[in-house]
């Protein structure tokens, strides 16, 4: 029995284009830290440091290997660069919300969700902090008070595709792999669940709607894992994906 949800969110809930997504985003951040580094360099590191959180083994959280990452790199201090990281979430990162679509039927299916027992968790690779994901989700317009956990830098110690990424969550929502199923669009961070016992539902939307390459950022980060590949036990669109809710 199907107890939880957990949904990725870029290309899932929300579709884009990573590589126009993130110059977009270097051009709104690099502002702000160009007394330390110029964009090219600002994004390297940033590169660089979401490389070192990936290989996380888990006895820091994410945010701790991103920043010993970072400052090694960039030279100053963690609190100062957090500071200046959080006031561009505060007051520049709504800007890009014009970088992304909302995929047809988000609203439907957390509004059918409401109404039942299941708890909802939003999955999404926990590099971001949890003000920018807060924000994330508000342009898809999800209402946070409905989720049960949302996975962020500062509150997780693996990443996806790694299976400690999904056992960690099990562990925090107290739910066994079994009675979850895994709501994404990546055949490698978000089928991997599978191996763990979970059920997957493969969202085939971006690879329709957006027409360039979608991953390009996503597989200079994780180069080498994309072996293995598990098949889902379902496929297809969102709106496909809320026809299955009565199933679950």
């Amino acid at each position: 029995m199907i107890t939880t949800i957990l949904f990725d969110l870029d290309n899932t809930l929300i579709l884009f284009d990573e590589a126009k997504f993130f110059k977009a985003y270097i051009n709104k951040v690099a502002p702000i830290m160009s007394d330390l580094a110029s964009p090219h360099t600002l994004w390297r590191i940033i590169l660089n440091a979401t490389k070192a959180v990936l290989h996380n083994n888990g006895k820091l959280t994410n945010k701790e290997i991103f920043f010993q990452a970072f400052i090694k790199d960039l030279g100053g201090q963690t609190q100062e660069i957090w500071n200046r990281f959080q006031y561009f979430y505060e007051n520049e990162f709504d800007h890009l919300k014009a970088q992304v679509i909302v995929n047809k039927g988000v609203s439907e299916i957390f509004s059918a969700l409401a109404q039942t027992n299941m708890k909802i968790v939003i999955a999404s690779n926990p590099f971001w902090p949890l003000i920018a994901m807060e924000k994330r989700m508000s342009w898809a317009g999800l209402d946070k008070k409905l989720v049960h956990l949302i996975t962020h830098l500062e509150n997780m110690h693996f990443c996806k595709p790694r299976l400690e990424y999904y056992q960690e969550i099990c562990t925090k929502i107290k739910e066994k792999p079994e009675d979850c199923l895994m709501v994404g669009d990546d055949p490698v961070n978000d089928m991997v669940a599978g191996k763990l016992g979970m059920k997957t539902f493969l969202i085939t939307d971006s690879k329709r709607i957006i027409k360039t390459q979608l991953r390009t950022i996503s597989n200079k980060i994780r180069f080498g894992w994309q072996k293995g590949l598990v098949k889902p036990d379902y496929s297809g669109s969102l709106v496909q994906f809320q026809n299955i809710l009565p199933e679950l």
